[in-house]
């Protein structure tokens, strides 16, 4: 393929399945992380954990928290 050949659909969707490929395995690996931890740890346990990385990073905490908050009332305005 020449400089001034035109990509194919089919060119530019391979080379966009293999950009997203690491992210869609990463996500895969995050997903079964929590999998696993959700079915390992009763609620009771869950907040304890949650509560301590509170503690341990309170701006991290807040910001996570405002962001969720953004989110959620854009979701709730339409």
């Amino acid at each position: 393929m020449g400089v001034a050949e035109p990509v194919s659909p089919a060119d530019h969707a391979d080379y966009a399945a293999a950009r997203a490929n690491p992210y869609a395995e990463e996500l895969l690996s995050l997903i079964r992380k929590v999998s696993a931890y959700v079915s390992e740890h009763d609620a009771k346990a869950m907040r304890r954990d949650l509560e301590r990385r509170i503690q341990a990073h309170p701006g991290t905490s807040i910001a996570l928290g405002f962001a969720a908050g953004v989110i959620l009332g854009k979701l709730i305005q339409r």
